[in-house]
């Protein structure tokens, strides 16, 4: 009872200086609330001091009361002690040697920082020069991110913006590694509020670096600043767009798509041209991550670069995706199983064909390095090569022949890596091959409430593609589930009914019916699986009038994967396919030649004389 009202006095001052500091105006914090934040900070940690005008003592010892009550309880608060020194003994999870060794960092630097202070610089510094050195090499040689709070809590109010985002890097690697309380979340340790208010009183004077760090130390933490910080970083980064470079640039687009934070698209667009300027010129090369110093390219650079670009649905530039693409052809070898992964998936995503040699060697390190892949990356992979197709000659369909079922760990995968991975084998033909078997045998596995919509729409198309390969099942004996066959089925049929019809399309029906011929907008196959944007039936002729999306960004008359594999089903199903693609249309309906085009068309097919 004695030391919960000891530790309520605590609280309450220390609540209150921290309160205020969020606001114009203190708020008032009630007695309840404050014993539970001193229960939660005896339960987190053995050094609780209580602050009070004329009251000092550490939990555990019998100190009496202080005698300097003339000392505000602010200006001690500001007293720290290292994990490491409390007690007279060592607290810290590492070694003695280790232990050993920090404690000695921190009796040289404070001797050093003495030292500087009064004789005017430590080798030719400055004293707030070496003391911000100073500083960093406490926050530095911290062992966990237990004393690096502490510190922040401590001497705080001595950080310059380099020390802030050491803080904030530090804590965010500490946090990668473990090296935090079990059960811990930045959003709820008032330290890391605390140095977020430091972060605000410094930001204008942060560089690039120090805004880059902060933006992924915020990332990794899955820290969410409270107001308007990020934004204001944001705002801080769009006036230096020159001083980037490329890690700085991609771990700040990976920082703003992670948190989904509205003004990733903006910096995504803005700092396109910072990682075109850096672009390591022909004969260059690429490092791995871990080696690469600031200004130059590395594989994670390039990894991360096509994943946040596409993951935010923009598109930076024919330029720039070429350019990381014939360094993914080049240099496959160099990239981490999880980089190519990204990579392939982000081509797909942004519709980008990435060349021949590009998928070649995903192909290649899928089978040749399949061991490094995690069940994720090789669906990912998978499904980014079978938007494209695969290389020439069949490349991604020899593939799937070649492996063996237990190379891809269908087992460990979730439910939309085997919809991924079954839709992909599915679109290269290869259902002859044990993986498909055994992708199809895993979703006897699962169930359907597993799957999103999405992955329901991929599995039913796999198998529609898999009886229009074999109608009669002689040469693949595999049948799905009964989920898929009804719900999936549902799914599937949702998407023939939920069409908008275009300008363009009503465009290419009056010109049709002005040559005599009936037409039906928005039709449907027999078996009403498929839609027609529009059809002439007494001819069995499917219209498809095809905007940009059926063309790959980059190769704007080549016809996407996807939309062949349409083409191949309505065929499937009896009707002669009649595109009508865009980039053709469009010019000669403001000439006047559309009719004229039109006519010619239909005179191919047969439909009219």
């Amino acid at each position: 009872r004695e030391l919960i009202t000891a530790l309520t006095l605590c609280a309450r001052a220390l609540a209150s200086a921290r309160v205020a500091t969020q606001s114009s105006s203190s708020r008032f914090v009630g007695d309840d609330g404050i014993a539970r934040l001193a229960r939660r900070a005896l339960s987190t940690d053995r050094r609780v001091v209580v602050f009070d005008e004329t009251y000092t003592r550490e939990v555990g010892t019998k100190s009496a009361p202080s005698s300097s009550s003339a000392t505000s309880s602010a200006t001690r608060a500001r007293e720290y002690t290292p994990r490491y020194k409390r007690h007279g003994r060592t607290q810290s999870p590492t070694s003695t040697s280790s232990s050993r060794r920090v404690f000695a960092d921190w009796e040289r630097a404070n001797t050093e920082l003495a030292s500087a202070s009064s004789s005017g610089g430590r080798r030719g510094l400055s004293p707030a020069r070496a003391l911000s050195v100073e500083l960093n090499r406490e926050i530095t040689s911290s062992v966990n991110a237990e004393e690096i709070l502490e510190h922040v809590r401590a001497r705080g109010h001595l950080y310059n913006m380099v020390n802030c985002a050491t803080a904030w890097h530090r804590v965010a690697k500490m946090h990668r590694q473990g090296r935090v309380p079990r059960g811990w979340r930045a959003q709820r340790d008032g330290r890391v509020e605390e140095l977020e208010i430091i972060t605000r009183r410094l930001l204008t004077t942060f560089e690039v670096q120090n805004l880059s760090n902060l933006a992924w130390s915020c990332a990794v933490l899955g820290y969410r600043p409270r107001g308007d910080l990020l934004t204001l970083v944001a705002d801080e980064m769009e006036q230096k767009v020159d001083a980037f470079y490329p890690q700085a640039v991609t771990n700040t687009l990976w920082a703003y798509t992670t948190l989904k934070h509205p003004r990733g698209v903006k910096l995504a667009e803005i700092l396109a041209p910072a990682l075109l300027a850096n672009m390591p010129k022909d004969g260059g090369e690429l490092t791995r991550s871990e080696g690469a110093n600031d200004g130059q390219f590395s594989t994670q650079a390039v990894s991360n670069a096509l994943w946040t670009y596409a993951s935010l649905g923009v598109n930076p530039g024919e330029k720039l995706l070429d350019g990381l693409a014939s360094w993914v052809a080049n240099k496959a070898d160099t990239f981490k199983a999880q980089e190519l992964s990204n990579s392939a998936w982000a081509y797909a995503q942004l519709l980008h064909h990435p060349g021949d040699a590009t998928l070649a060697a995903l192909e290649r390190c899928l089978l040749e390095r399949r061991e490094e892949y995690t069940t994720q990356a090789l669906a990912n992979t998978s499904i980014g090569l079978a938007y494209f197709g695969g290389s020439k000659d069949g490349g991604l369909k020899k593939t799937f022949e070649a492996v063996t079922p237990s190379w891809f760990r269908l087992s460990e995968g979730n439910s939309q890596d085997i919809s991924n991975i079954t839709w992909a084998i599915a679109s290269v033909g290869a259902f002859e091959s044990s993986l498909y078997k055994a992708a199809v045998r895993e979703l006897f596995r699962r169930d359907l409430k597993e799957f999103v919509p999405e992955g329901l729409k991929m599995i039913y198309h796999a198998m529609l593609m898999q009886h229009d390969f074999d109608p009669d099942r002689t040469k693949v004996d595999v049948v799905y589930p009964e989920w898929v066959q009804e719900d999936a089925r549902k799914t599937w049929l949702s998407q023939t009914t939920d069409t908008r019809v275009s300008t363009f399309q009503h465009n290419v029906e009056d010109t049709i019916k002005s040559l005599g011929l009936e037409t039906v907008m928005e039709d449907v196959t027999a078996d009403g699986l498929y839609s027609i944007d529009i059809s002439v039936r007494s001819k069995n002729i499917a219209v498809e009038c095809d905007g940009p999306s059926h063309y790959y960004s980059n190769l704007t008359t080549v016809e996407s994967q996807k939309t062949k594999l349409r083409n191949q089903a309505l065929v499937s199903r009896g009707w002669d396919v009649m595109v009508v693609p865009y980039y053709e249309w469009h010019d000669l309906w403001k000439s006047g030649g559309a009719k004229e085009y039109l006519r010619g068309l239909l005179q191919e097919k047969g439909a009219i004389e």
